[in-house]
Parts: C-alpha cells; structure tokens; sequence
C-alpha cells in the first residue's frame, strides 16, 4: 500500500446543506477500507451520517459543530498495513436561521448498476439532504411499484440479496417532506443483472465423421445476455468467411460441410457474455472408408443399335472414382470419356448407341485412397434379321 495521494485540504458547507466529503485517493492492492476519523473518534453512519459506497463521508444537514478536521484511515486487509490522510477542514457557513426549512434535494443519486445472478448482493444508494431532517423519508419504486424489502441505512440504501435475471430494471428513490408542501425529488438508475453462460447444448468428447460427408457439432448455451459463440480449431478462431465450408448454425452448433482430412482436429466452442465465459470442446477425426461396390453390373443383353445401362452403386470415402473398362481399354472414368461411352453420376455406364463389337466383359472399378473394388458382368449384343 503506497501513502495517500492528496495532503491537507479544506471546503465550506451552508449551515442545513449537505456536507460531502471525499475519501482522500491511495494507491492500494487489494482495495483497502475506509474509515472515517474526527478528533481521534471513529464516525459511525447515523441518520445525518451517511458513508456511501465509494467511501464519501456525507453530513446531512449541517449545523455549526460539524465544522472541524476530519480523516481518513485505510487498512489493507492483506497484510494489516493502515495509513491515516491528512486532514480536511470542513467550514459550516451560518446563512439563514437553522429553522429555515431547506427542500429536499439528492446529493448521491442512484447509479447504473451490473451484477453477476447470485455471485453478490446488488446494492443501489441514494442519499438525500432536507431540513428539518427528521421529517424526511425516502421511498423506492421498481419499475414504478413501490419496494418495501431490503431498505437499510434510514432508506438510503436498497439491497437485493442473491439477485436474479428478474430483480433488472429501473430502480428509483423519491426523497419527500412529511408534512410540507415543498415537492418531493427523484433519482434513478438501471439494475442489470447478468446470468454466467450455462450449456444447454455440447459435443461428445469424439467424434467420428466421414469423408465428403457434412457433420453438425453440437453447442447452445444460455444466460444473460444470450451468449455468443465463437468457434476455434486447434486453438485459432474459425472465420466462416475464409473457410466457407464451415457454417455457424442458428444457436450456435457449427456445421462442416465436405469434410477433408484437414478438418480432423479439437474443436472448442466458447461461449461468451458481460459476465463471463465458458468452453467446451471435442476432437473431430475424419476418417476414410475403402470402397465397396454395394450394386454391380448385372449380365445383360442389348440389341444392336439400341441402348444399355450397365449399373455400378458404390460407397466409401472419399467418394471412390468410378472407371469403365473393357478388357484393358478404359471406356470411361473421371478424366477418359469415348464416344458413346457416358459415365453417368451414378457411377453406371451408358452405352448408345450398342454395335455388335461391343460384346463381352465389362469391369467397373472403385477406388479411392483406401483401396479399390471392382465387379464385371458380360454383355452380348444381338444382331437384327435382315
């Protein structure tokens, strides 16, 4: 804890006004407390002594005797360091009779607030100033309907034990003069209270997907406010502009269409708001499947002239390419395409028109990184009678 920043200084109240007295700046880790000296004797709060939470010493309704030196003692509670400031002299100016009633005014109105769902209390504070004192009352509203639990400190203070999501809203304090006709005064102020992300949605710890196929991970969370989602793959954020492939799904699932072998990888999904954030991850492995013909060709027979389709269905990943051969002459495949030799997209092969040297074996062949299968059927071609 270093000393106190500021040295000796002094300030003039009105006699009936409120008097706000500023904790003297230290240099203090943790923040150190605050306590409030006159004369060698500590100041307790009190109906005309308000301590506010920034530590600002607050003498309602001054009279004479207020006038005096005042100081601050700090105590760092980690290691039991204090340091006293150096005084402030307070002047109570005598302006008017001490009857004269003074209207009542907020000299600390309530300020924005943001706290974590049931981390802390939430507290909001309003300091009002009249005279005579003893007739003025502070009332709060939430959202316009009056609050009559959790006021501490004669009205000054309204705390809201273990606050929820539902506890957010404008709070307001309304200082009045029973008995006088003087208007009453308003202040007030916002109460957010944020929920920590929870997840409703996360990925198993594995997942295992195939080639050219697309996958969903899963990830939704909740809080207050919504979360957002932020995706990142072996620790670096993924930017579905540059990778259009990957997809952010409506509630935050990520969706990788056509998997590569560089897809394989940990997955994080983060997700973030005002009061913190929390992650989850998984380990994609892309795998790849050697190919299987599941419906090869069939021997068939065609008349000369007209058209056949020799079928081939396969599975695999990545998808197998298909070649068409017959005997060793490659009729058709990915990068060959003969005359009336068409490669259709289902992997069969069309043949139109037939001619009668068309007969015989025809092989349709599967592969991929993994492997190759192939199945053959024969086709006779008959002649027309003349």
């Amino acid at each position: 804890m270093g000393g106190f920043v500021e040295g000796e200084r002094s300030q003039t109240v009105s006699q009936g006004e409120g008097a706000l007295i500023h904790a003297p700046r230290i240099h203090s880790f943790p923040r150190p407390q605050i306590t409030w000296f006159r004369d060698g004797r500590k100041i307790p709060s009190s109906s005309r002594i308000a301590i506010t939470l920034d530590n600002t010493l607050v003498i309602l309704s001054t009279v004479a005797p207020d006038a005096g030196r005042y100081y601050a003692q700090a105590v760092n509670d980690k290691n039991g360091e204090n340091k006293t400031s150096q005084p402030i002299t307070l002047t109570v100016e005598n302006v008017g009779g001490p009857a004269d009633p003074i209207a009542p005014s907020i000299i600390i109105p309530p300020k924005n607030t943001t706290v974590t769902v049931g981390r802390n209390d939430a507290i909001m504070e309003c300091v009002a100033n009249a005279r005579p004192l003893v007739k003025m009352s502070i009332i709060w509203r939430k959202d316009g309907v009056v609050v009559n639990t959790g006021i501490r400190d004669f009205g000054r203070r309204l705390v809201i034990s273990l606050p929820a999501v539902s506890d957010s809203g404008y709070y307001e304090c309304e200082a009045s003069l029973r008995s006088s006709s003087v208007p009453s005064v308003t202040a007030g102020a916002y109460l957010h209270v944020l929920e920590y992300p929870v997840f409703l949605k996360e990925p198993p710890s594995h997942i295992t997907a195939e080639m050219e196929k697309v996958v969903d991970i899963p990830c939704q969370a909740r809080g207050m406010p919504q979360p957002d989602i932020v995706w990142y793959k072996d620790a670096m954020p993924i930017s579905p502009v540059k990778i259009p492939r990957y997809k952010v799904l409506v509630g935050g699932s990520l969706q990788i269409n056509g998997l590569l072998p560089d897809d394989t990888g940990m997955f994080q999904c983060f997700a973030r708001n005002l009061a913190g954030e929390i992650q989850t991850n998984t380990y994609l492995a892309v795998t790849s499947i050697a190919p299987n013909i599941t419906a090869g060709p069939s021997d068939s027979a065609v008349i000369d002239g007209m058209s056949v389709i020799l079928h081939c269905e396969t599975s695999g990943a990545p998808r197998p390419a298909i070649t068409w051969q017959k005997g060793e002459r490659v009729l058709a495949s990915g990068s060959v395409q003969l005359p009336r030799f068409t490669l259709l997209e289902s992997g069969s092969l069309l043949i139109s028109p037939s001619h009668l040297s068309d007969a015989g074996t025809y092989t349709c062949m599967a592969s991929n990184s993994r492997g190759i299968d192939e199945a053959s059927a024969d086709l006779l071609v008959w002649g027309k009678l003349k």
